[in-house]
């Protein structure tokens, strides 16, 4: 089983409207690291600019970095690379979309990897989180990682170890490069790289009081990941008495296609007790009969 050791690799992340907030905040504070930080801009040797750490920023290399940038851009100070955008090129495009109010969002070739119509990433997270009713001393496993919200939410639920799996290392290289995804490198929280349906061969059985299944929208491609030899195996390494989340969306919805139907169906066919589907964060909720060990 290989695990993957992050370690965030920005010194500061600005998207345009932070950008635009600094050069207009001399003498003031602004916001940083979208949202969740703010510093005093200020006079250092006649320049306007604000201080991360032992690095003083300028205003003026700011405006000067983000000349282009797309509005929906995310920029960030990486040492030894200077300004970079937080989108990277690896066989596919990987991109950090900043998200008014909240947490941004990854796309992979222009599609986005989080809901975020009537929602923020974040918030969406932490409402799958709290359905799950994950609890102080929970073991949680999370599949997909993506940016990581799901697994610290559950860390912030008081989880006491997090397992969270992940297939693609890209994805994970550009979440370093996230304020929001920081606290993956937690103790209490492990990654671990490669394909979901054989790392979970490896874990071991009734292990896990709690599942969060958060794959990406149901393609050709991901299709594995709704299936009912996934369902079997994620039956076999939760706990008795123990609750999976599993997304599943709303695809085809319009055409009359019921996916959490399907998807509910299928829980049931590995042995789970299916609770119900939740609207609200677009997923069933199911348990694995027996009293909790």
């Amino acid at each position: 089983m290989e695990f993957y050791v992050f370690e965030p690799r920005f010194v500061v992340a600005l998207s345009l409207d932070e950008v635009r907030g600094l050069a207009g905040a001399c003498g003031s504070l602004a916001t940083v690291n979208l949202g969740l930080g703010r510093v005093r801009v200020g006079v250092e040797g006649g320049v306007c600019g604000f201080n991360v750490g032992s690095r003083f920023f300028s205003v003026e290399e700011l405006l000067e970095a983000s000349r282009g940038l797309d509005p929906r851009g995310i920029l960030v100070y990486v040492e030894g690379l200077g300004f970079v955008r937080a989108e990277m090129w690896w066989g596919r495009f990987y991109k950090l979309v900043n998200v008014p109010g909240g947490a941004p969002t990854l796309e992979i070739d222009g599609v986005h990897m989080h809901r975020v119509e009537d929602v923020t990433p974040w918030e969406d997270a932490m409402f799958k989180v709290r359905v799950l009713k994950v609890k102080p001393g929970s073991r949680v496993l999370d599949i997909c990682t993506g940016l990581g919200y799901t697994a610290i939410n559950a860390l912030h639920m008081g989880a006491s170890e997090v397992h969270t799996i992940e297939a693609d290392e890209n994805v994970l290289s550009i979440a370093e490069l996230n304020p929001w995804s920081s606290e993956l490198s937690s103790e209490k929280i492990k990654i671990i790289l490669g394909d979901a349906l054989e790392v979970i061969e490896e874990l071991e059985e009734e292990s896990y009081t709690h599942i969060i299944h958060d794959p990406p929208r149901l393609t050709k491609s991901t299709g594995e990941l709704y299936s009912l030899e996934l369902h079997r195996k994620l039956y076999k390494i939760l706990k008795p008495g123990g609750k999976l989340y599993h997304y599943t969306g709303e695809p085809g919805r319009t055409r009359g296609a019921n996916v959490p139907a399907k998807i509910a169906s299928r829980l049931k066919q590995a042995g789970f007790q299916v609770k119900g589907y939740n609207r609200r964060t677009q997923g069933v909720i199911a348990f694995k009969p027996g009293k909790p060990t």
